[in-house]
């Protein structure tokens, strides 16, 4: 599973960073269907969080833009979710269902009469039930404005934390990168230099570099200068 996050993050980067011109787009439509009932089975919101982040972070994209569109993207979102449970919700439990079972449905009552509207904010930090828990708000007849009470600032929290966690990497690469490119330069000069001094050293002191020269020959022949 990790390992294709980690393809989905480094492909979705990549190509995020040679679209720049819908890059904004593909983050916020992202961000809506993570979290839509549905499709949000099937697609890992840090997919975009995390590559939107770092381009920002190295400077291609706009962090500002980024954090705009994907927090109105996933409120959004959760808003279309709560509103397809507040009319439908009820129409997806049924006996047999492996997911929607009527069992279920009672579990999710009882959670909501115990936690309430609080679940909302929490389950945007908690992975998997944040696709989940707008659509069972709607289900369960949580009022509109409670609803947006608790998501918002979960929006803005849950998202967020991806947001920076992505920019820090993408300035802290960029600035490795630039010391590993200075590094370079300076051991390219190096090597360039050591060996530009071995071929004079060698073409003017040819024994030098023969296996019989020894510390004490060494020292003889080029400190005290004694042959």
């Amino acid at each position: 599973m990790l390992n294709i996050l980690n393809h989905t993050v480094e492909g979705m980067s990549l190509w995020l960073s040679l679209h720049t011109s819908i890059a904004y787009v593909t983050l916020f439509f992202g961000s809506y269907f993570e979290t839509l009932i549905g499709p949000g089975f099937f697609i890992y919101g840090e997919a975009f969080f995390l590559p939107g982040a770092i381009l920002a972070g190295t400077g291609i994209l706009n962090i500002w833009f980024v954090a705009l569109w994907l927090v109105l993207g996933g409120l959004l979102g959760d808003s279309s979710s709560f509103f397809i449970g507040r009319h439908f919700g009820t129409r997806f439990f049924k006996e047999h269902n492996r997911i929607f079972s009527l069992t279920n449905y009672k579990k999710g009552e009882d959670f909501f009469a115990e936690y309430g509207a609080k679940s909302i904010f929490f389950a945007r930090l908690l992975g998997p039930l944040s696709w989940i828990t707008p659509f069972l708000a709607g289900t369960y007849k949580v009022s509109y404005s409670r609803f947006l009470k608790f998501n918002i600032p979960g929006v803005f929290i849950g998202i967020g934390e991806f947001l920076l966690v992505g920019f820090f990497f993408g300035r802290s690469y960029q600035k490795m990168l630039g010391i590993v490119q200075g590094k370079v330069f300076v051991t390219t000069v190096i090597t360039i230099i050591v060996f530009v001094l071995y071929y004079v050293w060698k073409r003017n002191d040819p024994d030098f570099f023969s296996d019989g020269i020894t510390i004490k020959g060494f020292w003889r022949r080029y400190v005290t200068k004694k042959a």
